[in-house]
């Protein structure tokens, strides 16, 4: 029977298996109160069965005790079944009664040496001295990492279960009949399980499901690495592919915690999860949305397969600097000071702008990353030129060195765009001005590239096809690095204001991000029924402009508000300055009244009152924040 057979019999197995057992797993949760119930560090608002790994352990392995003797699969999926025995044990233990994490490391690692023992390691035409400490790295980062990212309703078994049917495929293709049936089995198993775990989850995989799959998943990349006999580091690359959001969600977490003078290891509402809430995104939605980052990088790895080593570079290496600029993004939001409300286990919006943002990354950093994500779009760039113009060599002449021509190309690159001032701005957002300075650098970049490479190896080594395909590849990455920030924050307001809120008719824009504006904003998002959709801020301070302030951009200044009204289709303004600022909420109502858009004044008035009537004397209303 064909390998893909057996993988999609297994995961046919299990996920009817998985079916069967979880409603059987919910009732005995609630019998014997293996129940998660909410608290201030998690996400849910109600109180919900956990123990869904049992059913997703026993189903896998059902799948596996019957289908592993008829494949005649070796004793190596049996010490991977060992390893993940072991940290089921393990998980089930902390669900009941908690274990340390020095318990947790120690499972980890002796799972990692059982897929060591059966044969497996990352890289494996890696000197062993290399492979096994990377190995042993890659099975516990990757197992903690899905185990962190079951935060939200369907989340981990989502990624999970997108994560081994990519990398099913790819052991499939390569004829590696252990991975596809351990692929299937896993994969089986999670996307069964999210059946009952999809908003709003009756029941929680916990730490004996979380982290049992995230060891199956590490487990299957490591396998893989060694179905499909590609170029250098394709085989690597991409099984590390179908795992890029838990890896890309570590990282963002890591850093972030690092920054804010925290704990990593403590948990939080810090995750990408809840920064895409945050930025405006239903629950649902987010969770949405990372399974569709999951399905896509899982697709960019099994590109591996069809399309040419240096293609397929280029498309890890693009795909990088889009995570980069989306971790960019989600980072500058304020998660730490939020508080926790009622109704779905959203967090309230905090009191002050974001830390983040007030702080900023140094100027190094920020030019330092600039650095590294154009070195990645320049080498992409030149890759994918190569591979769709099909010329001999990256340079178009097959006696250049391709290392030493692309170092050349690179660095005179990066030297142009330094030298023209494309590091010197945060390029939170850009206009046409900004644009067309980004292209005319671009071609600056290729002629200057073109002389280099004329005048260390002579005209014979300029390709100009190459160059032209290289320069238009080039400038898109570079615009949609620079301007990504700026496409996610319309994105996030057109989902605000005409997706998420579908009873909703009024895009909202707050002039001021003081106190009075937070107060506004509350108001807002804590009202029950509401026809107002907030879209962003308009504040007079030039420091606080471009950025973002409770997941809201702040636009410009007040001379901005017509033209923004205008561009982001806002119904109505609310100022929210005070009485101290009468002026320009004169000039606020005199431009909305230009464009046609309502205008109103928020206020938080206090009057003293007397037992059975208003006091007469003291009835000046006092304007301000409630005490």
């Amino acid at each position: 029977m064909p390998v893909i057979a057996w993988a999609a019999a297994a995961a046919c197995l299990s996920g009817a298996a998985t079916l069967l057992l979880t409603p059987a797993m919910i009732k005995a949760a609630y019998t014997f109160d293996w129940v998660d119930y909410p608290q201030v560090d998690r996400w849910h608002a109600t109180p919900t069965a956990l123990m869904g790994g049992v059913a997703m352990y026993g189903a896998g392995a059902l799948a596996m005790l019957l289908l592993g003797p008829l494949a005649g699969v070796g004793t190596d999926v049996g010490l991977i079944g060992g390893g993940a025995t072991l940290l089921f044990a393990v998980g089930m233990v902390d669900d009941l009664w908690g274990v340390g994490p020095t318990t947790k490391l120690a499972a980890q690692v002796g799972a990692a040496v059982l897929l060591m023992a059966a044969g497996h390691v990352f890289g494996p035409e890696w000197p062993l001295w290399a492979s096994a400490p990377v190995t042993l790295v890659w099975v516990i980062g990757i197992t903690n990492a899905v185990n962190l990212l079951d935060n939200m309703d369907g989340l981990a078994a989502g990624i999970g279960g997108i994560a081994a049917v990519a990398l099913t495929a790819f052991a499939a293709a390569g004829g590696t009949l252990p991975a596809a049936l351990l692929g299937g089995t896993v994969g089986g198993a999670a996307l069964g399980f999210l059946w009952f775990n999809a908003k709003p989850a009756r029941i929680f995989m916990g730490d004996c499901g979380s982290l049992v799959l995230g060891y199956g998943v590490a487990a299957l990349a490591v396998m893989g690495q060694g179905a499909v006999a590609a170029g250098p580091g394709v085989a690597v690359l991409a099984p590390i592919c179908a795992l890029a959001v838990p890896i890309f969600d570590t990282t963002l977490v890591t850093v972030a915690r690092t920054q804010a003078g925290r704990p990593v290891t403590n948990g939080g509402q810090d995750h990408t999860s809840h920064r895409l809430v945050t930025l405006g995104l239903s629950e649902s939605a987010a969770v949405g949305t990372l399974h569709g980052m999951g399905a896509a990088a899982g697709g960019v790895g099994l590109t591996a397969l069809v399309v040419e080593p240096t293609l397929f570079y280029a498309a890890c290496a693009f795909g990088t600097v889009a995570l980069g600029v989306i971790g960019g993004s989600l980072g500058r939001l304020d998660v730490y000071r939020t508080a926790r409300v009622g109704g779905d286990g959203a967090p309230s919006v905090s009191m002050g702008p974001s830390s983040n943002a007030q702080a900023g990354q140094g100027r190094w950093q920020t030019v330092a990353a600039y650095l590294v994500g154009d070195g990645l779009l320049i080498g992409g760039a030149l890759a994918a030129a190569h591979a769709l113009v099909g010329s001999a060599g990256l340079t178009g002449a097959p006696d250049v060195p391709i290392v030493e021509g692309v170092l050349l190309v690179g660095a005179i690159q990066l030297v142009v765009l330094y030298a023209m001032g494309l590091y010197r701005r945060l390029w939170r957002h850009a206009g046409t001005p900004g644009i067309a300075r980004i292209v005319g650098t671009i071609l600056l970049a290729q002629a200057a590239a073109a002389g280099g490479l004329a005048l260390v190896y002579g005209l014979g080594a300029v390709s100009a096809p190459l160059l032209m395909v290289d320069g238009v590849i080039l400038t898109l990455g570079v615009l949609g690095s620079r301007l990504g920030r700026r496409g996610l924050q319309r994105g996030a307001s057109l989902y605000r204001s005409r997706v998420a809120p579908a009873e909703s008719t009024s895009n909202v824009l707050l002039y001021g991000t003081g106190e009075r504006g937070m107060l506004a904003l509350r108001a807002l998002r804590d009202a029950e029924e509401t026809d107002r959709v907030p879209v962003g801020f308009v504040d007079p301070d030039p420091s606080k402009q471009d950025q973002i302030v409770q997941g809201l951009p702040v636009f410009g200044g007040t001379g901005a508000c017509a033209e923004l009204c205008r561009e982001h289709d806002i119904d109505e303004v609310i100022v929210a300055v005070g009485d101290a600022a009468a002026d320009r909420e004169q000039e606020v109502a005199r431009q909305c009244a230009e464009v046609g858009v309502a205008c109103r004044s928020f206020d938080v008035q206090m009057k003293p009152l007397r037992a059975g009537r208003e006091d007469s004397t003291h009835g000046e209303p006092m304007h301000g924040p409630p005490a």
